[in-house]
């Protein structure tokens, strides 16, 4: 199998596995091009949120595509039932767990679970809808604690040691936001905040963008 991966940045590691994957034909490209596009068996593409316009390039593709969209979802892009495209997590924190949250179509689900098998990676299959699961539950504790940093409740570096010895937490949910990122935390919560008021982003929080 030939592995397409589009990322503008360096990508040693990704679903928790070295990159390039043993065994497999893997190949790293800045930008999507047509030649590369028909040379590939399936494409992994890092940098589609910001890039949401290469839909268009993906849904004639009769061949399996993985996007990084946590906010925008398939139905957003208008990514119709016989075109082989999903969704997963990409964002920093996420994208190297072991574990593979992805949205996509029932009748193409088989197939990407195969993939992921070949890859020997786990998988997680979600609906689509924006944030998956665990960015979406993330980008709610960030939001509460900038909620709460603004209410003084207590400082960030407390608000952080507190969520980590309290809950086991691998880190504070201010230090969660600067490994992921202000831009992207806010955009998630501004999506969801749309249709559930309860994801209104921080005033503190929009303030940073």
């Amino acid at each position: 199998m030939n592995i397409l991966l589009i990322s503008s940045g360096i990508c040693n590691t990704l679903f928790g596995k070295s990159f390039p994957f043993d065994g497999f034909q893997c190949h790293t490209k800045q930008e999507v091009k047509a030649d590369d596009i028909a040379f590939a068996d399936f494409i992994i593409d890092l940098d589609f949120e910001e890039n949401p316009q290469r839909i268009n390039l993906y849904q004639p593709l009769n061949k399996p595509v993985l996007i990084g969209s946590v906010v925008h979802t398939l139905k957003d892009l208008a990514v119709q039932p016989q075109q082989p495209i999903a969704r997963f997590n990409h964002w920093p924190v996420f994208i190297n767990r072991p574990v593979v949250e992805f949205a996509v179509h029932p009748s193409h689900r088989s197939l990407f679970e195969d993939i992921f098998q070949q890859l020997s990676v786990s998988f997680y299959s979600t609906a689509d809808t924006p944030g998956f699961v665990s960015a979406r539950t993330v980008s709610m504790i960030i939001n509460e604690a900038f909620l709460a940093k603004e209410e003084k409740v207590s400082a960030e570096t407390e608000i952080d040691t507190a969520m980590q010895l309290g809950t086991g937490y691998p880190m504070g949910p201010f230090e969660w936001s600067k490994q992921t990122g202000v831009k992207r935390i806010a955009s998630l919560l501004q999506k969801l905040s749309a249709t559930d008021q309860r994801y209104q982003p921080a005033s503190s929080l929009l303030n940073q963008l």
